[in-house]
């Protein structure tokens, strides 16, 4: 059996990384398309100010008073980091900007949270290899014509993972193609399609139906409203994609409807799949000029230059010893495009750093950290994770909280067709396995930070070898569905969540994401008193 103060059966490397050198209507059986994009490319030319922020130290003064057993019963809130710590955090990463997996930024802000953490009193911090297949965009462009500097026309962004020109780019007609239209093997060869990113708006009636009860008390979800971002059509974008190359289509470009700074950075899909039919994204302003240059069968060069090259990124793990060797994981991943997706690491460091002060007695279970890669490069930290620690770490698991992208402030196109503020917080989901004290703890967290509007659901998104068969989107999904881990896992999706090089502190409540911290840790620690029994049975009835 493992010491409780042990974090696997399996010796760990712990060397110093070396910096690389370069729902319309459904029932949870009804698949929407484009929602595992909820969850969730390197920025060319990251910062020298970015890489060299600070690290594990702080310029604000951080409670360091011991704390006693009263304050594992209940957050002392007045002993947790501050808001304008939070705020500090939160500017730095936004200075990151774009985190794309395995890029210098991103191994950087692994070394910053490795800081952080020991910084905070965690321990055996350690990391663990993650291999991967690194896709890197080095430069992208549209122009009229075959030949260069005939005309240059804006792009929003790259399409991730969708393969590569040659350094001149590749040139051919515009044929556009209708969201109705279905192009036969062969109708495009040689040429560039131009079609719109899917849609796949949801009534918050029909998340409703999948739920297990909703925090709302200012009334924001309105049952005959519609959910729609431009993402969330994302897995037909990916049936698109995969059918271009029979199509005999040398590129694509994708219509992203919203106005420019809307549209800007956008990163999807981040299946890690690289692809053979190189894509840049517009907005819709230029898309309506390429359907027109398309109905005059006007030519296109297109460039997408980018590197491909296997690498070893790496997840975090590290420990905060309780009374046994049973363990709650506090989980979050690392890479990303901005600074809302994704600031779980920062706010769980803050959990950790009260967490670590209560004496190790009055901690029933131990907690775990876990900060994985490659949620950007189709979840594959996580996935190593729950493989590396299926038959040790993850037997002794009670259960698991992923926190994802938390403060965030709802951002959309007002009736002048410009990117605003709406004054509401972002809905916030948390998926629940159905399980009577967990689905108690999420809606009771939920209330204790003022979170809403907000709904507990259940897990919804077929996946075979799950628990009960469905995951859901977001980063703690594997553990769930691979690790076999009873998962919680606290997301919001709003419009600017994967989009790269835009500011977020203006989208971000700090204040509400300090209270939600709070009562996240308040959660962990009354889960780490809830039985093993009470934790590990599906005993709610299913839909």
């Amino acid at each position: 059996m493992c010491h409780p103060a042990q974090i696997s059966d399996k010796v760990v490397s712990v060397t110093a990384h070396p910096r690389p050198t370069d729902p319309s209507r459904f029932s949870r059986r009804q698949l929407i398309a484009g929602a595992g994009a909820m969850a969730g490319a390197a920025l060319v030319g990251a910062s020298e100010a970015a890489l060299a922020a600070p690290s594990g130290a702080s310029t604000f003064p951080w409670p360091t008073k011991k704390l006693g057993n009263k304050a594992a019963l209940t957050v002392d809130a007045p002993q947790f980091l501050s808001v304008t710590q939070l705020r500090q955090w939160h500017e730095e990463l936004d200075a990151m900007g774009m985190r794309s997996t395995g890029s210098p930024i991103h191994e950087h802000y692994i070394d910053v949270l490795i800081s952080r953490l020991k910084a905070v009193g965690v321990s055996q911090v350690q990391t663990e290899p993650v291999p991967i297949r690194r896709w890197t965009a080095q430069r992208w462009s549209l122009e009229l014509g075959e030949a260069r500097g005939e005309g240059e026309i804006a792009t929003s962004s790259y399409i991730p993972y969708s393969g590569r020109t040659p350094p001149g780019g590749i040139s051919g007609p515009l044929a556009f193609i209708r969201p109705e239209e279905a192009p036969a093997p062969g109708s495009l060869s040689g040429m560039i399609a131009v079609f719109e990113m899917p849609s796949s708006p949801v009534a918050y009636s029909v998340m409703e139906e999948i739920s297990y009860g909703k925090y709302d008390p200012q009334g924001l979800i309105v049952p005959t409203d519609e959910y729609s971002r431009p993402w969330g059509g994302v897995s037909d974008l990916i049936t698109l994609l995969d059918s271009l190359p029979a199509t005999g289509a040398v590129g694509c470009v994708v219509i992203i409807d919203l106005p420019a700074a809307g549209s800007h950075g956008s990163y999807y899909p981040y299946d890690g799949v690289i692809r053979d039919v190189p894509g840049v994204f517009v907005d819709a302003s230029v898309g309506s000029h390429l359907e027109t240059l398309a109905a005059s069968n006007a030519t296109i060069r297109l460039t997408l230059t980018a590197t491909i090259e296997a690498f070893v990124s790496r997840n975090v793990v590290g420990l905060i010893p309780g009374a046994s060797n049973e363990l709650v994981i506090l989980n979050s991943h690392t890479d990303g495009p901005n600074a809302v997706e994704d600031n779980g690491p920062n706010t769980i460091v803050a959990m950790s750093q009260y967490l670590c002060r209560l004496p190790t007695e009055s901690l029933p279970r131990s907690l775990m950290v876990s900060f994985t890669t490659g949620h950007f490069c189709g979840g594959i930290g996580q996935v190593t994770f729950a493989k590396d620690h299926r038959d040790s770490t993850l037997s002794r698991t009670a259960c698991a909280l992923t926190l994802e992208h938390l403060g965030a402030l709802e951002w959309n196109e007002n009736a002048e067709g410009k990117m605003a503020l709406t004054g509401q917080p972002e809905l916030g989901v948390i998926f629940v396995p159905e399980n009577k004290v967990m689905v108690e703890a999420s809606l009771a967290a939920l209330e204790r930070a003022g979170a809403g509007p907000a709904l507990a659901l259940r897990p919804y998104v077929s996946v075979a070898g799950s628990p009960n068969g469905y995951g859901w989107p977001g980063e703690g999904t594997q553990l769930w569905t691979d690790g076999h881990v009873m998962t919680m896992n606290y997301i919001t999706g709003p419009t600017y969540l994967l989009n790269w090089g835009i500011p977020t502190l203006n989208k971000c409540d700090i204040n509400r994401m300090r209270r939600e911290a709070i009562s996240f840790t308040q959660m962990a620690l009354d889960l780490s008193r809830a039985s093993r029994a009470s934790l590990s049975s599906l005993d709610l009835a299913p839909l």
